[in-house]
């Protein structure tokens, strides 16, 4: 019953619209009719196969998709009450049909177009790899921690009793420390790189050597005395590492190239006040949506 009611509450809660028939004859059964509207083995399948994964085990089962079915005869015999009603007619609803349509099409022509993409060889990852190394390139980081209080004299104080050792870093980080957020696991920040802390902190931290501290650091929060507890050089990551990124990157500007086409290819005119605007190929989309659609 539990895995009933789920299946029904994902298969309801989707929006989009009902599968297209499948022909019998493609070797699809009828599993159902709605007032004579056939429903199809294969509309049961692609439901399912929208369903989350955790729930795909059951994609075999007899009672699963007997749910799914009875989904699906309870959705037609909705759509077909909205068409008695005249609904389809109504203009916004319409506009609503003609765009999710032209969605299901629009995806349709890019898997289309992938489909028939040349294959990304080797050489050519190998090429962008070697001629965008900082892309791959991760900079440097240090592992650090912190103490903030509020004034000049207890950050001294607290490097005082450091160096004495009178108590442990971690220790005083929970006791004294104004940084709430990590105060509790001894003031560490985890590992970061440039550009994340602010500039006074971040200059004294990068220069610290390995298990040292700092004098009192000032910023617009306190005071901090800080320690840096480890240290990684800037590295490139291997080509095994993004060869499927570089792939995917890759694909992206074939298929950046094939929607200009497209556009260069079209009769497109341009209504105010979008006469001087720039297409959406030159913004970086990629959804085949341009500014110049009518």
């Amino acid at each position: 019953m539990l895995l009933g009611t789920t299946i029904l509450v994902l298969a309801g809660c989707q929006q989009q619209p009902e599968p297209a028939a499948i022909n019998p004859l493609q070797g699809s059964p009828i599993a159902a009719t709605v007032n004579g509207a056939p429903i199809y083995e294969r509309d049961i399948d692609m439901k399912l196969a929208a369903m989350p994964e955790s729930l795909q085990q059951f994609r075999e089962d007899p009672q699963a998709r007997s749910y799914i079915l009875h989904t699906l005869i309870r959705r037609n015999l909705v759509s077909q009450k909205a068409t008695a009603l005249g609904l389809d007619l109504d203009p916004s609803i319409r506009q609503r049909i003609n765009m999710a349509r032209r969605d299901i099409l629009i995806e349709a022509a890019k898997n289309w177009q992938m489909s028939h993409m040349p294959k990304i060889q080797e050489s050519a990852v190998q090429n962008y790899y070697n001629q965008h190394p900082d892309e791959f390139t991760v900079p440097e980081q240090i592992h650090a921690r912190h103490i903030l209080v509020a004034t000049e004299k207890q950050a001294k104080n607290i490097l005082l009793a450091l160096k004495r050792k009178r108590a442990t870093f971690s220790a005083l980080a929970a006791s004294e420390s104004l940084d709430d957020s990590n105060k509790s696991r001894g003031g560490d920040l985890n590992w970061f790189s440039r550009g994340v802390m602010v500039k006074p902190f971040e200059q004294t931290a990068f220069a610290l050597e390995l298990n040292t501290l700092s004098e009192p650091v000032k910023t617009k929060f306190g005071w901090h005395i800080i320690e840096v507890i480890g240290k990684r050089p800037a590295s490139r990551k291997d080509l095994a590492e993004v060869r499927d990124e570089i792939q995917s990157q890759l694909q992206q500007a074939q298929m950046e190239e094939w929607f200009k086409q497209l556009e260069h290819a079209a009769s497109i005119k341009l209504m105010p006040p979008y006469l001087n605007t720039t297409p959406a190929s030159n913004l970086g989309s990629s959804d085949g949506h341009t500014q110049t659609e009518k």
